[in-house]
């Protein structure tokens, strides 16, 4: 039987109300935006040392060797074979110039470090901080006391550095220690050729070390000469060799001022490094000024 149909609405008090909406889900709160990294060092907002550096380990072991060994040198000598090994193997250059104060005077003075010889020019204006050269050179170091990376050949006043391209040196790269005022406590010039921008953030970072190495060689009084070792290590021949290497010149061209052969200049060679526990031809250089190995000039001797 069916039900009899309902035509009376239901009365809404019946009804039940409906829910509300549900609300939707709260999102969690965003998460602040990743600061960006922050600037390696050589850069002007960051002390960290560039990614790269940290993944060369060869580069790294030689900035550590550096840095330590910085403290060893006490004597001008010890600090020149410094600056041939250690230093050299980060910042290749053919020419050093130490500039800064002497107390109590009040001028400033320089020292240079060389293997080959430069021009009496070239030295003359190095030699002395009031010649032009050195005054444009602080100017432009005073204006942000950051390392300066000049290539010479792209210079506008190219007559001021017209002896230093004479001696073929293409790059400057200068830095120091600021002063009191705008004169320097120290500054350092470094000429060469090939230099990029990497080299010029390993001078910044290894600067304050060659301030202190050479401040503390510099404490030697220089009336004070190093005394001579008794019996020297090298034979005469072998001192007319090791002045041959300090004047720059090749195998051939030793072999053709003393009058032997390049393989009797090639052994020799090979002798002096190991006398003297050197690594390459310029290290001998160094250790041999150091030790006062050369002879005074005499006529080449008789094979």
């Amino acid at each position: 039987m069916t039900p009899p149909a309902m035509s009376s609405p239901i009365p809404t008090s019946l009804v039940p109300p409906l829910a509300p909406p549900l609300a939707p889900p709260l999102a969690p709160p965003l998460a602040p935006a990743l600061a960006p990294p922050a600037p390696a060092a050589g850069g002007a907002d960051g002390d960290a040392l560039p990614l790269p550096w940290l993944q060369d380990h060869v580069l790294v072991e030689r900035l550590l060797e550096a840095l330590w060994s910085a403290r060893q040198p006490a004597t001008p000598a010890q600090f020149f074979i410094w600056s041939q090994s250690r230093l050299q193997a980060l910042l290749p250059h053919r020419l050093l110039v130490c500039v800064g104060d002497q107390p109590p005077s009040p001028r400033l003075a320089a020292q240079l470090f060389h293997l080959k010889p430069i021009g009496a020019l070239l030295q003359t204006q190095l030699e002395s901080p009031d010649h032009g050269l050195w005054l444009s050179l602080i100017r432009r170091w005073g204006e942000g006391r950051r390392p300066l990376h000049i290539d010479l050949a792209r210079e506008p006043d190219t007559a001021l550095f017209q002896p230093l391209l004479e001696a073929g040196l293409r790059d400057l790269a200068l830095h120091g220690v600021a002063g009191d005022g705008e004169r320097p406590h120290s500054l350092f010039l470094l000429a060469g050729e090939g230099w990029d921008e990497e080299h010029v953030r390993r001078l910044e970072l290894l600067t304050p070390a060659l301030h202190a190495a050479w401040r503390r060689a510099r404490l030697q009084s220089r009336g004070q000469a190093l005394p001579r070792r008794a019996g020297a290590l090298v034979t005469p021949r072998e001192q007319q060799i090791v002045e041959g290497l300090r004047a720059g010149l090749s195998n051939e061209g030793i072999a053709i001022q003393l009058g032997i052969s390049m393989f009797t200049v090639k052994n020799h060679v090979r002798k002096i490094l190991r006398k003297l526990g050197a690594n390459n031809r310029a290290q001998a250089v160094a250790i041999a000024m150091s030790r006062r190995e050369f002879s005074e000039p005499e006529p080449p001797l008789a094979r």
